[in-house]
């Protein structure tokens, strides 16, 4: 109700007799449902207010807004500097504007937006996506990965698949390899092998041409992972601050980053149907929609409990984290990354690196430390490939010492 949010009945008097005053008490109902808080939820009204009056000015009905008249309004804010405040940020009026031709779009009380959102993608490149997520059931992220890559090469080389050609597809590549990182370039590499197998599926290029992508140098296992000990860890995990709705919802983040490893994307998509809470297990899907099932720790468990009691916003979505600001939607993996960067910033550790990989990491060397052997650890990390899990093997050097051997003439280890 409008009088939750205006305790004077002049006020709310007001609202109610303007073209949005039929609404208004389901709109602010609609906001809180999304998460808004009260204090938002009464400058999006004064949004509201100041687009009527604007609406009754120029003799336009509110049944007939749409994003043309959206426009206008717009441009009629910015022409008096009212679209933006001296900070930078988008004004009152342009916000509650903006979010209540939203809610009647979404209660079909105004017509749709004559005008979709455009395609800017290249023909082929739509195309190529679609095959990849039909036939390879390749992640969305991944796709959006390999793209400023792939319009990249559209663009040199052009949109006529038919005219690449060996030198053309080396030279791309190695040209970017020399001013880009090994992983970068490695990236560019992945994503235009997969294009062009797409094209030699489709026909549209000669069979084997993906055999010119070159290769770059790397030696396996030349480097030592990056990881935290795990005095640092628990000094992150204790930097979720326990008082606020953030902190116990990151904590819980984190703890599932460094005591199971699971990828920024996993714990994003982490879902209700996948938690076994009788059995203490839950079920992750990894890369290439490859599932595993997983003990779900005590702590962990205690987190998770602990965010969905007191912390979680009260939404119907089967997802299990949740954004803390409205309007509450389910987390992304730039939020994970987000949370584990913070915290470790808030904790004073001396990190290689800020962000969610560098606790899956510092999982599998404390798992190793423990005495877990390697092929335990590439089950609960999900490797394909033991080589991969082989990497950990390089951290317990004082091991390492007992087994090898001295250089020929030299001294012992």
């Amino acid at each position: 109700m409008l009088t939750a949010y205006f305790k004077r009945q002049k006020t709310c008097a007001t609202y109610y007799a303007g073209p949005a005053g039929p609404y208004l008490d389901e709109f602010t109902d609609w906001l809180a449902q999304r998460g808004y808080r009260q204090v938002t939820i009464h400058d999006r009204i004064q949004g509201v207010s100041q687009l009527c009056t604007w609406l009754q000015t120029n003799g336009i009905r509110l049944q007939s807004l749409s994003l043309g008249v959206m426009n206008d309004f717009r441009h009629y804010l910015s022409d008096r500097n009212r679209l933006h405040l001296p900070c930078g940020q988008l004004s009152i009026a342009w916000l509650g504007a903006q979010i209540f031709f939203e809610f009647l779009q979404a209660k079909r009380l105004v017509a749709p937006s004559e005008t979709q959102p455009t395609d800017t993608r290249p023909k082929l490149l739509g195309a190529f996506e679609d095959w990849m997520r039909v036939h390879r059931g390749v992640r969305p992220s991944t796709l959006a990965n390999y793209r400023h890559h792939l319009i990249d090469l559209l663009t040199h080389l052009g949109e006529v698949p038919e005219q690449f050609n060996a030198d053309q597809l080396r030279a791309f590549i190695l040209k970017y390899a020399e001013r880009s990182s090994l992983a970068t370039a490695k990236t560019r590499m992945k994503a235009t092998r997969a294009f062009l197998r797409f094209l030699i599926a489709n026909g549209r290029c000669p069979i084997g041409l993906e055999a010119a992508v070159p290769k770059l140098a790397e030696w396996r296992l030349s480097t030592l992972p990056r990881y935290l000990p795990p005095t640092d860890v628990e000094r992150v995990i204790a930097a979720c601050d326990g008082s606020t709705a953030i902190g116990i919802r990151d904590k819980a983040i984190i703890l599932l980053l460094a005591r199971l490893g699971l990828r920024a994307s996993e714990v994003a998509d982490l879902q209700f149907d996948a938690i076994d809470w009788s059995k203490a297990t839950f079920s992750v899907t990894g890369k290439s929609r490859r599932e595993a099932k997983l003990p779900l720790p005590q702590d962990v468990g205690d987190a998770l409990l602990q965010y969905l009691e007191t912390a979680r916003p009260t939404v119907d979505d089967n997802h299990v984290f949740i954004t803390a600001i409205a309007p509450w939607a389910p987390i992304t993996r730039s939020v994970v990354k987000s949370a584990a960067a913070q915290a470790m910033r808030r904790a004073g550790v001396e990190a290689p690196s800020f962000g969610a990989h560098l606790l899956r990491h510092s999982a599998a060397t404390a798992l190793l430390r423990q005495g877990a052997s390697l092929q335990v650890i590439g089950e609960v990390l999900r490797h394909r490939c033991v080589d991969t899990t082989a990497h950990y093997a390089k951290i317990d050097v004082d091991l390492l010492q007992q087994v090898a051997r001295p250089w020929p003439g030299g001294a012992p280890c």
